[in-house]
């Protein structure tokens, strides 16, 4: 079986905290989503942005590259709840009461050849952002992960993450695609996913031991 170990000789993780994040590395993601989003037919060109918006200097940045070539493999970014509120709760004012244990995931952008096969090694870049995501939240206290999705990547996620899904919408057109509001359940997750072998192998081992009664 493989593991993040393994999977760590081929990619390098990088993490930008909130501010941090170098504007020519910033501009390198946002290109980056806009061409995964493209190829994935999500917006057509004139509607894609190249230029940081209002939630970049809030958020934490993460990017996957494949230490051979240097090239990005993966990146998202974690918008945290100040000081301006994130676009999801804008949308649904009712999620206020959460914010300060939420922030919201976007721009969850991942090269097409990483999607396919549901293993550590075959989805790669997936499972190294998924681990960034959950040490960032380990670490701020952050209890909801809310997220505009597609519905065919969030099926994927509850398939193979199980991950607990409150969905708050119906879909709509949001920052380019067409996307399901949700919120995800951090605690209900990992109870989840006590039984799945792959994922303790690859996230749980390192991450989540003693989480798990941190969170309950």
């Amino acid at each position: 079986m493989n593991t993040l170990t393994n999977v760590e000789d081929y990619f390098e993780s990088t993490v930008h905290s909130r501010g941090a994040v170098p504007n020519q590395v910033l501009l390198e993601y946002i290109q980056f989503r806009n061409e995964i989003y493209l190829a994935e037919g999500y917006v057509s060109e004139s509607e894609q942005s190249s230029a940081p918006d209002d939630y970049d200097a809030q958020s934490a940045h993460i990017g996957i590259r494949d230490r051979e070539s240097g090239k990005l493999a993966g990146y998202c970014r974690m918008i945290y709840g100040s000081p301006v509120p994130t676009p999801l709760v804008q949308l649904y004012p009712q999620l206020q009461t959460l914010d300060a244990r939420m922030v919201e995931i976007s721009r969850f952008s991942v090269l097409n050849c990483w999607r396919g096969k549901l293993s550590a090694m075959g989805m790669a870049p997936l499972f190294l952002l998924a681990r960034q995501l959950l040490l960032l939240s380990r670490h701020d206290d952050i209890r909801q992960w809310g997220c505009m999705i597609d519905d065919r990547f969030r099926k994927l996620c509850k398939r193979f993450f199980k991950m607990e899904f409150q969905i708050l919408d119906e879909a709509r057109m949001y920052m380019g695609s067409p996307s399901v509001p949700c919120l995800i359940d951090l605690s209900q997750t990992i109870r989840n996913n006590k039984e799945n072998p792959d994922y303790i192998d690859t996230l749980n081992r390192k991450i989540l031991k003693n989480w798990t009664a941190e969170l309950e």
